[in-house]
């Protein structure tokens, strides 16, 4: 049941056994999807078990490195950072440390970051291959280097920055000190809808994916007769949703929260 493999989760003390459980996260997840479970309750369900395996790992990580968690938060971007992840996901995270943080700590907290990448790729979740990860030095930065970071995208981004950027603003505080993922969202609610050039910009981005019709009303499909559904499906959902939060000051991360959120507006 979720419960028991929640507490499981919770209950490990070693990466060997939340290896093990890794896989019994799928086999939950295929169970619930053959009796007809909703994709929103599935996803929130996966991510909520995805959330728990990492935790804990970032748990038994820290102590080892003797790291405090007060020190730093790891967010979560993308599908994890919505809460939408489906069985097959790849890892998308960061890390925002305090600004007192100075560079021999900053070292301690790359290592702890590039092991949790490595531990979390052993339990089912592969390495980004674009390097979105809390081990990229790029990506584990004090909170004052953090919103210049997102204030240089809002106010002097190019389109193609935009787009390479746009899975950082589906963050979403996972372990740590919270309140540093907290503020971050808070500024970037504040800043975002002040920009209408950079609102018209992630609009002309949105509009670069195209649904897969064809203009008598068939299925756009590739060559093997297949259509992504995730980049030409959900993904024009999941962008006019951001777009649409972001010009209204929603903090919300969740597509479907997003959208209820700006609706009541």
């Amino acid at each position: 049941s979720l419960q028991q493999l929640s507490s499981a989760l919770s209950a490990a003390t070693t990466l060997a056994e939340l290896q093990q459980l890794a896989p019994e996260i799928t086999l939950f997840a295929k169970r619930l999807l053959g009796q007809g479970v909703q994709a929103r309750q599935l996803t929130r369900l996966i991510s909520h078990l995805n959330d728990r395996l990492t935790q804990r790992l970032l748990d038994l990580l820290a102590a080892q490195h003797k790291l405090s968690p007060h020190q730093a938060c790891w967010i979560a971007l993308g599908s994890e950072g919505r809460e939408e992840q489906t069985i097959a996901t790849d890892q998308d995270n960061a890390l925002i440390l305090q600004d007192s943080c100075d560079d021999a700590l900053l070292s301690r907290w790359l290592a702890f970051a590039r092991e949790a990448n490595h531990a979390l790729d052993s339990c089912g979740f592969p390495l980004c291959k674009g390097q979105v990860m809390a081990s990229n030095p790029e990506l584990c930065m004090t909170g004052g280097h953090w919103q210049a970071r997102f204030g240089e995208w809002i106010d002097h981004g190019a389109p193609q920055d935009l787009l390479n950027a746009s899975i950082f603003f589906d963050l979403r505080g996972l372990w740590g000190h919270l309140p540093l993922a907290q503020h971050l969202h808070q500024t970037i609610a504040v800043h975002a809808p002040q920009v209408p050039r950079f609102l018209k910009q992630l609009a002309d981005n949105a509009l670069l994916r195209a649904v897969p019709i064809t203009w008598t009303g068939g299925l756009d499909t590739d060559k093997a007769g297949t259509i992504d559904l995730k980049q030409r499906g959900t993904a024009v959902f999941v962008d006019a949703a951001r777009l649409y939060a972001l010009a209204n000051g929603v903090q919300e991360g969740n597509t479907r929260a997003r959208l209820y959120a700006v609706g009541s507006k």
